[in-house]
């Protein structure tokens, strides 16, 4: 079996209102083997965002690690200093954010921002961080590479601001790669163009993904094992392959179901009905149950995460037995 490069554990973040911790991600538990692609999936507001940003050491103010551990190469990082998480960033885990644009800095050149990412983790002369910051380039089929080092953000479409974002979490070759939504903004020929180079890249690097999605096409395309979030906690985990031939949770199924389909000629697409609850509002029992077809009084209980077979585990009173 792969060794973990990537181990999260029974991770909560949240805010403090007065004396009282509100959690917005609640339990989280996953692991990341090296080489694979674990997808994280569910709608806007589940805590995808967040879990990511706390991979990295990123989390926005006013939220706080309230419990739990992440442990990147069995080293812990809750709680360490920001001395050490700068240790860390770039070399050992990297991310690519949702909108390139306003990721990159619009006043420096890129050639400036790929040095600077390089020159805090490598002894490299100047030159030779440039001759590389060239090199990363042109292996994101970035063309004219050398006129693009000395060019701006702006200059360049929404295409070649993704590949760059991709060269600069690159360029010192981490193990593991934190991607939230790095295809979102781009229409669907450049988005696959994007993915593909994702995995020849993760080949030639022996490099772990983690990928924050709501496109169930993207996991399809790119993942070995998916997560499914819903109102900050994990409800189902899955192979892929299992998680599309035989989905458990009703979330699951209700996402799955929503998806359209060229067989299929409908008037309307299926949903799911109502929204997902505020983290300051959230129903006592199941998360889910408030929109879930097969609730029952049961529900008003907090179900825990099982294991159904040796390829998925899910969080929901319907697999009790």
């Amino acid at each position: 079996m792969a060794e973990s490069v990537l181990e999260v554990k029974d991770l909560k973040l949240g805010i403090r209102d007065g004396k009282r911790q509100i959690p917005i991600v609640n339990g989280v538990t996953f692991d990341l083997k090296k080489g694979e692609t674990l997808g994280i999936v569910g709608e806007s507001g589940c805590g995808k965002s967040l879990t990511s940003l706390s991979l990295m050491g990123l989390l926005p103010p006013g939220i706080e690690y309230q419990n739990g551990n992440i442990e990147i190469r069995n080293q812990n990082m809750v709680g360490v200093k920001d001395k050490v998480w700068r240790s860390v960033r770039g070399k050992k885990v990297s991310m690519i954010f949702q909108e390139p644009m306003t990721s990159l800095n619009p006043v420096f050149t890129i050639g400036d921002q790929i040095v600077e990412m390089i020159l805090s983790h490598n002894k490299m002369k100047k030159a030779e961080a440039k001759s590389h910051a060239i090199h990363m380039l042109k292996t994101l089929g970035i063309p004219r590479a050398e006129e693009v080092f000395n060019e701006y953000p702006h200059q360049l479409s929404g295409g070649m601001r993704q590949r760059v974002m991709i060269a600069i979490a690159l360029s010192c070759n981490p193990e593991i790669l934190i991607a939230d939504e790095p295809t979102t903004a781009l229409d669907v020929t450049i988005q696959a163009q994007i993915l593909e180079l994702m995995k020849k890249l993760q080949k030639q690097m022996d490099m772990s993904i983690v990928l924050i999605t709501h496109d169930l096409g993207v996991v399809a395309e790119m993942c070995d094992r998916v997560i499914v979030m819903y109102a900050g906690e994990v409800v189902e985990e899955s192979t892929v392959v299992e998680l599309f031939d035989n989905p458990k949770h009703p979330y699951t199924k209700g996402l799955l179901a929503s998806l359209p389909k060229i067989e299929e000629q409908k008037e309307f697409l299926s949903s799911i009905k109502g929204v997902v609850p505020t983290a300051a509002n959230m129903p006592s029992g199941c998360r889910f149950a408030p929109r879930c077809q097969f609730r029952t009084e049961k529900c008003d209980e907090k179900p825990l995460l099982k294991m159904i077979n040796d390829q998925s585990q899910v969080q929901c009173w319907l697999y009790s037995d």
